[in-house]
């Protein structure tokens, strides 16, 4: 049965995600126009056995709202309900195919929610196989990288996504692993989601992903059978395990994913910071913090290759780039870059939440930003 399975299983992904996704009106939208606002800090701790880590935020969470938004962007992914039913019976028994502790954490998350597992494995394996070239068709992010005056680091990003942000919004929260008592990483995340896009490691490091449009769902599906790693599972692990700047950059390169990505990097201090930059399974190139000599002090990711102009119908990167230029190193602040972050189009319909965060200072905010621009 389970030779059976692996044979069938790419065939099965190519059916669920190769399916064009039906992007509807979010179930709720009386979030919008609302003032942008904090999200709520919920404490893990790596102490506990992993299936009992979200065990505390799950309890005192509104499950209603939030198996109402895992079941829409489900039935958007894949639009037939008795598809649904199937996949989510198979994935269900998919721990033995997930490295440890997401396994664990992802059937303690189920236990403790009444969400099926099947639901929970989908909604954590969504980027992996639907970010592809041909599926291209939303804003997905925009990352910052700057130095201040001092010659401080400091990070930003905005998290867009167009499969229901008012929903995303609603389950947006901020993460504080812990171990021994105290903060060993920070990330944002949303609910019932357990890899991380977004993350810093206090004195040490910063990390965000936004999604690369490259190569085709069969890479991502090769890549997987032949023992790449989940992207954002991929994330957390290197915030869990690096040290420090270096290891994380040396971490980062050297790990094959599972979909094509660009990680960007800040570290603490001078010329830590780094684009990388992944297609399915290897590195195709590291821009670093220091070698555009017109803006040697920033870098500016959203979804497309650093070499390349990005389309008119999606130029975020420029309108970042100029604020940041009217800006100055010298004035460069935390503020004024959630600033930038929130200039439009760098802030859109799209988008969920804004990111600060500085390893040098200790500092990590996350905003929910109920205050973007509504989709048209």
């Amino acid at each position: 049965m389970e030779s059976y399975f692996l044979i069938m299983f790419p065939f099965l992904l190519v059916g669920i995600f190769a399916l064009p996704v039906q992007f509807e009106k979010p179930f709720d939208t009386n979030n919008v126009g609302k003032p942008a606002a904090p999200a709520k800090t919920y404490i893990v701790d790596l102490d506990l056995a992993p299936s009992e880590r979200w065990k505390n935020l799950i309890e005192g969470y509104d499950l209603t709202y939030l198996k109402q938004g895992l079941n829409q962007i489900i039935d958007a992914v894949v639009p037939s309900p008795e598809l649904t039913n199937v996949i989510q019976r198979i994935l269900g028994d998919l721990d033995k195919f997930i490295p440890e502790p997401y396994a664990d954490e992802m059937r303690g998350l189920s236990d403790s929610s009444g969400i099926p597992l099947g639901q929970i494995v989908l909604i954590n394996l969504i980027y992996d196989f639907t970010a592809y070239a041909s599926n291209s068709s939303s804003k997905a992010c925009t990352s910052i990288v700057t130095r201040n005056n001092l010659g401080q680091i400091i990070q930003g990003r905005n998290l867009d996504y167009e499969l229901s942000p008012s929903v995303l919004r609603n389950i947006t929260i901020q993460v504080d692993f812990q171990q021994n008592g105290k903060t060993a990483y920070m990330g944002t995340t949303y609910v019932g989601y357990i890899g991380l896009i977004t993350g810093y490691r206090p004195g040490a490091f910063s990390i965000s992903g936004d999604e690369r449009y490259s190569g085709n769902i069969w890479f991502n599906i090769l890549a997987a059978l032949e023992g790449s790693h989940f992207t954002f599972f991929t994330e957390r692990r290197i915030l869990q395990e690096s040290s420090d700047y270096v290891s994380a950059l040396n971490q980062v390169t050297n790990t094959p994913t599972i979909a094509p990505v660009y990680f960007i990097l800040g570290g603490l201090k001078g010329n830590e910071g780094a684009i990388i930059v992944k297609n399915s399974k290897t590195t195709e190139a590291v821009i670093r913090l220091g070698e555009n000599f017109t803006h040697p002090w920033f870098i500016v990711e959203t979804n497309y290759d650093p070499w390349n102009k990005p389309p008119k119908s999606d130029d975020r990167r420029d309108a970042a780039v100029a604020s940041l230029v009217k800006i100055g190193e010298k004035s460069m602040n935390r503020t004024e870059l959630y600033k930038v972050l929130s200039t439009p189009p760098v802030c859109n319909g799209q988008t969920t939440y804004t990111t600060i965060m500085s390893a040098a200072q200790s500092y990590y905010h996350t905003m929910v930003r109920y205050d973007a621009p509504a989709l048209k």
